[in-house]
Protein backbone atom coordinates (compact mmCIF):
# COMPACT_ATOMS: atom_id res chain seq x y z
CA UNK A 1 0.00 0.00 0.00
CA UNK A 2 1.63 3.58 -0.83
CA UNK A 3 2.03 5.92 1.28
CA UNK A 4 -0.47 8.16 -0.63
CA UNK A 5 -3.37 6.06 0.39
CA UNK A 6 -2.68 5.31 3.74
CA UNK A 7 -2.83 8.75 4.69
CA UNK A 8 -6.17 9.24 3.05
CA UNK A 9 -7.04 6.28 4.75
CA UNK A 10 -5.91 7.67 7.89
CA UNK A 11 -7.66 11.01 7.30
CA UNK A 12 -11.31 9.54 6.49
CA UNK A 13 -10.75 7.25 10.30
CA UNK A 14 -10.04 10.57 11.67
CA UNK A 15 -13.21 12.15 9.77
CA UNK A 16 -15.99 9.39 10.73
CA UNK A 17 -14.12 9.53 14.47
CA UNK A 18 -14.80 13.23 14.37
CA UNK A 19 -18.29 13.03 13.46
CA UNK A 20 -19.05 10.52 15.64
CA UNK A 21 -18.45 12.87 18.51
CA UNK A 22 -20.02 15.45 17.24
CA UNK A 23 -23.31 13.12 16.57
CA UNK A 24 -22.62 12.21 20.16
CA UNK A 25 -22.54 15.88 21.48
CA UNK A 26 -25.62 16.88 20.13
CA UNK A 27 -27.31 13.84 21.38
CA UNK A 28 -26.12 14.53 24.94
CA UNK A 29 -27.28 18.40 24.57
CA UNK A 30 -30.24 17.22 23.32
CA UNK A 31 -31.06 15.00 25.85
CA UNK A 32 -30.21 17.78 28.81
CA UNK A 33 -32.64 20.31 27.03
CA UNK A 34 -35.28 17.34 26.88
CA UNK A 35 -34.28 16.31 30.79
CA UNK A 36 -34.43 20.46 31.12
CA UNK A 37 -37.74 20.52 29.53
CA UNK A 38 -39.30 18.23 31.56
CA UNK A 39 -38.06 19.37 34.70
CA UNK A 40 -39.30 23.02 33.89
CA UNK A 41 -43.05 21.69 32.60
CA UNK A 42 -43.00 19.80 36.37
CA UNK A 43 -42.20 22.67 38.37
CA UNK A 44 -44.99 24.80 36.64
CA UNK A 45 -47.09 21.88 37.35
CA UNK A 46 -46.11 22.07 40.93
CA UNK A 47 -46.71 25.48 41.24
CA UNK A 48 -50.37 25.47 39.51
CA UNK A 49 -51.22 22.41 41.55
CA UNK A 50 -50.65 24.85 45.04
CA UNK A 51 -52.09 28.04 42.90
CA UNK A 52 -49.23 29.97 42.53
CA UNK A 53 -49.17 31.45 38.68
CA UNK A 54 -45.50 30.77 37.26
CA UNK A 55 -44.33 31.65 33.82
CA UNK A 56 -41.24 29.49 32.64
CA UNK A 57 -40.17 32.49 30.56
CA UNK A 58 -38.93 34.05 33.66
CA UNK A 59 -36.34 31.26 33.91
CA UNK A 60 -34.52 32.51 30.78
CA UNK A 61 -31.87 34.82 31.01
CA UNK A 62 -30.65 33.13 34.41
CA UNK A 63 -26.94 32.09 34.32
CA UNK A 64 -26.28 28.63 34.98
CA UNK A 65 -23.78 28.47 37.58
CA UNK A 66 -22.96 30.79 39.98
CA UNK A 67 -20.74 29.29 42.93
CA UNK A 68 -19.61 30.98 46.47
CA UNK A 69 -16.93 33.59 46.91
CA UNK A 70 -14.84 34.19 49.59
CA UNK A 71 -12.90 37.88 48.80
CA UNK A 72 -9.66 38.68 50.73
CA UNK A 73 -9.47 41.96 52.66
CA UNK A 74 -7.74 44.50 50.87
CA UNK A 75 -6.51 47.19 53.14
CA UNK A 76 -5.02 49.10 50.49
CA UNK A 77 -8.52 49.37 48.52
CA UNK A 78 -10.46 50.56 51.93
CA UNK A 79 -7.73 53.19 52.68
CA UNK A 80 -8.62 54.41 48.75
CA UNK A 81 -12.02 54.36 49.66
CA UNK A 82 -11.77 56.53 52.85
CA UNK A 83 -9.27 59.29 51.41
CA UNK A 84 -11.59 59.09 48.53
CA UNK A 85 -14.67 59.79 50.99
CA UNK A 86 -12.81 62.12 53.24
CA UNK A 87 -9.35 62.76 51.69
CA UNK A 88 -5.71 62.11 53.23
CA UNK A 89 -6.24 60.13 56.23
CA UNK A 90 -4.14 58.57 59.10
CA UNK A 91 -5.37 54.92 59.55
CA UNK A 92 -5.22 52.64 63.18
CA UNK A 93 -5.82 49.37 63.75
CA UNK A 94 -8.35 49.69 66.11
CA UNK A 95 -8.07 45.19 66.73
CA UNK A 96 -11.11 42.96 66.19
CA UNK A 97 -11.03 43.67 62.84
CA UNK A 98 -11.84 47.38 62.92
CA UNK A 99 -9.78 49.77 60.79
CA UNK A 100 -10.08 53.27 61.25
CA UNK A 101 -9.66 56.47 59.07
CA UNK A 102 -9.12 60.28 60.26
CA UNK A 103 -8.97 63.28 57.92
CA UNK A 104 -5.32 64.54 58.03
CA UNK A 105 -4.97 67.30 55.45
CA UNK A 106 -6.94 70.39 57.23
CA UNK A 107 -8.89 70.68 54.60
CA UNK A 108 -11.88 68.19 55.36
CA UNK A 109 -12.68 67.53 58.46
CA UNK A 110 -14.09 63.32 59.43
CA UNK A 111 -13.59 59.29 60.16
CA UNK A 112 -14.52 56.63 58.65
CA UNK A 113 -14.55 53.15 60.59
CA UNK A 114 -14.34 49.94 58.38
CA UNK A 115 -15.01 46.67 59.97
CA UNK A 116 -13.59 42.83 58.72
CA UNK A 117 -16.94 41.92 57.09
CA UNK A 118 -16.98 45.35 54.76
CA UNK A 119 -19.56 47.02 57.25
CA UNK A 120 -18.63 51.08 57.04
CA UNK A 121 -19.28 54.04 58.87
CA UNK A 122 -18.14 57.41 57.79
CA UNK A 123 -19.19 60.72 59.18
CA UNK A 124 -17.45 64.08 56.99
CA UNK A 125 -17.87 67.37 55.97
CA UNK A 126 -17.08 67.67 52.44
CA UNK A 127 -18.34 70.02 50.11
CA UNK A 128 -18.85 68.92 46.51
CA UNK A 129 -20.04 70.06 43.34
CA UNK A 130 -22.74 67.29 42.15
CA UNK A 131 -23.50 64.30 44.53
CA UNK A 132 -24.50 62.22 41.99
CA UNK A 133 -21.28 62.82 39.78
CA UNK A 134 -19.04 63.15 43.20
CA UNK A 135 -20.36 59.08 44.21
CA UNK A 136 -20.20 57.80 40.34
CA UNK A 137 -17.21 59.07 40.25
CA UNK A 138 -15.60 57.38 43.66
CA UNK A 139 -17.67 54.43 43.49
CA UNK A 140 -17.58 53.06 39.47
CA UNK A 141 -13.85 51.77 39.52
CA UNK A 142 -14.67 50.25 42.66
CA UNK A 143 -17.56 47.93 41.20
CA UNK A 144 -20.35 49.89 41.98
CA UNK A 145 -23.13 49.95 38.65
CA UNK A 146 -26.09 51.81 39.78
CA UNK A 147 -27.11 54.94 41.47
CA UNK A 148 -30.14 55.96 42.77
CA UNK A 149 -30.61 59.34 43.44
CA UNK A 150 -33.70 60.83 45.95
CA UNK A 151 -33.32 64.42 46.69
CA UNK A 152 -35.95 66.53 48.41
CA UNK A 153 -33.71 69.99 47.52
CA UNK A 154 -32.06 70.41 51.02
CA UNK A 155 -31.33 66.63 51.62
CA UNK A 156 -29.79 64.02 49.35
CA UNK A 157 -29.34 60.30 49.55
CA UNK A 158 -27.36 58.27 46.91
CA UNK A 159 -27.07 54.79 46.99
CA UNK A 160 -24.44 53.05 44.75
CA UNK A 161 -25.31 49.29 44.10
CA UNK A 162 -22.50 46.57 43.96
CA UNK A 163 -21.37 43.85 41.12
CA UNK A 164 -19.61 41.17 40.94
CA UNK A 165 -19.12 40.67 37.37
CA UNK A 166 -23.22 40.94 35.72
CA UNK A 167 -24.88 39.77 39.15
CA UNK A 168 -25.66 42.25 42.04
CA UNK A 169 -24.32 42.09 45.51
CA UNK A 170 -27.97 42.76 46.84
CA UNK A 171 -26.74 43.43 50.62
CA UNK A 172 -23.54 45.62 49.58
CA UNK A 173 -25.26 49.17 48.88
CA UNK A 174 -23.00 52.30 49.90
CA UNK A 175 -25.49 55.02 51.25
CA UNK A 176 -24.00 58.67 50.74
CA UNK A 177 -25.97 61.38 52.39
CA UNK A 178 -25.66 64.67 51.65
CA UNK A 179 -27.03 68.14 53.13
CA UNK A 180 -27.36 70.71 50.37
CA UNK A 181 -24.19 70.13 48.60
CA UNK A 182 -22.12 68.97 51.40
CA UNK A 183 -20.75 64.96 52.40
CA UNK A 184 -22.60 64.63 55.99
CA UNK A 185 -22.00 60.45 56.17
CA UNK A 186 -21.50 57.03 54.56
CA UNK A 187 -22.75 53.89 55.44
CA UNK A 188 -23.36 50.35 54.19
CA UNK A 189 -20.71 47.85 52.88
CA UNK A 190 -17.53 47.60 50.93
CA UNK A 191 -16.48 44.97 49.35
CA UNK A 192 -12.63 44.75 47.41
CA UNK A 193 -11.86 43.96 44.19
CA UNK A 194 -13.12 40.12 43.58
CA UNK A 195 -11.64 37.83 41.69
CA UNK A 196 -14.59 35.39 40.20
CA UNK A 197 -12.17 32.56 39.59
CA UNK A 198 -11.36 31.79 43.17
CA UNK A 199 -14.75 30.51 43.24
CA UNK A 200 -16.09 27.74 46.03
CA UNK A 201 -19.24 25.50 46.36
CA UNK A 202 -21.16 24.04 43.42
CA UNK A 203 -24.52 25.95 43.54
CA UNK A 204 -28.17 24.29 42.88
CA UNK A 205 -29.99 25.29 39.19
CA UNK A 206 -32.05 27.35 39.55
CA UNK A 207 -35.30 24.84 39.38
CA UNK A 208 -33.89 23.33 41.98
CA UNK A 209 -34.09 26.12 43.65
CA UNK A 210 -37.71 26.96 42.94
CA UNK A 211 -38.72 23.78 44.41
CA UNK A 212 -36.92 24.48 47.87
CA UNK A 213 -38.41 28.18 47.41
CA UNK A 214 -42.23 25.98 47.35
CA UNK A 215 -41.22 23.33 49.98
CA UNK A 216 -40.66 26.44 52.21
CA UNK A 217 -43.61 28.70 51.20
CA UNK A 218 -45.65 25.16 52.00
CA UNK A 219 -44.01 24.67 55.47
CA UNK A 220 -43.78 28.40 56.55
CA UNK A 221 -47.92 29.19 55.03
CA UNK A 222 -46.32 32.01 53.09
CA UNK A 223 -48.64 33.56 51.31
CA UNK A 224 -48.70 34.51 47.37
CA UNK A 225 -50.15 33.63 44.26
CA UNK A 226 -48.10 34.41 41.57
CA UNK A 227 -44.25 34.57 41.07
CA UNK A 228 -43.52 37.49 38.81
CA UNK A 229 -39.62 37.90 38.67
CA UNK A 230 -36.56 36.07 39.30
CA UNK A 231 -32.95 37.20 39.40
CA UNK A 232 -29.53 35.78 40.54
CA UNK A 233 -27.29 37.74 43.01
CA UNK A 234 -25.08 37.73 45.71
CA UNK A 235 -25.46 38.27 49.54
CA UNK A 236 -22.64 38.62 51.74
CA UNK A 237 -22.33 37.04 54.77
CA UNK A 238 -19.86 36.99 57.96
CA UNK A 239 -18.94 34.60 60.19
CA UNK A 240 -16.18 34.05 62.56
CA UNK A 241 -14.25 31.48 60.40
CA UNK A 242 -15.26 33.71 57.09
CA UNK A 243 -15.02 37.55 57.95
CA UNK A 244 -16.69 38.56 54.45
CA UNK A 245 -18.46 36.12 52.01
CA UNK A 246 -20.21 36.32 48.68
CA UNK A 247 -22.87 33.50 49.08
CA UNK A 248 -25.22 33.08 45.65
CA UNK A 249 -28.54 33.65 45.76
CA UNK A 250 -32.19 33.55 43.79
CA UNK A 251 -33.63 36.15 44.40
CA UNK A 252 -37.96 35.28 43.65
CA UNK A 253 -40.28 38.05 43.77
CA UNK A 254 -43.79 37.35 44.65
CA UNK A 255 -47.00 39.11 44.29
CA UNK A 256 -46.61 39.68 47.95
CA UNK A 257 -43.03 39.15 49.74
CA UNK A 258 -39.77 39.38 47.96
CA UNK A 259 -37.63 36.25 49.21
CA UNK A 260 -33.82 35.07 48.35
CA UNK A 261 -33.14 31.33 48.42
CA UNK A 262 -29.64 30.53 49.07
CA UNK A 263 -28.58 28.38 46.23
CA UNK A 264 -26.01 26.50 48.01
CA UNK A 265 -27.64 24.92 51.35
CA UNK A 266 -31.14 25.78 49.60
CA UNK A 267 -32.58 28.12 52.90
CA UNK A 268 -35.13 30.71 51.85
CA UNK A 269 -35.33 34.03 53.99
CA UNK A 270 -37.70 36.73 53.19
CA UNK A 271 -36.17 40.15 51.91
CA UNK A 272 -36.02 42.58 54.35
CA UNK A 273 -38.42 45.72 53.59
Amino acid sequence: MNTARLKNIVILILLLANAFLLVLLFSRRAEENAAHERSVAQLTALFNADGIAFDSALLDGLPDTVLSVQPARDLAAEQALAEGIIGSVTSIDSGGGIYRYYSSDGLNSGSCLIRSGGALEAAVSRAVDDPAEFCADLCVPLGYRTFDVLSDGARTVVTASRFVGELEVCNASLIFTFSGSTLTTVTGTFLPPIDTSESGETALDAVTALVRFLDYRNASGAVCTGITRLSAGYLVQSTTSAPLQLVPVLRVDTDVYSYYVNIVSGEVSRVSA
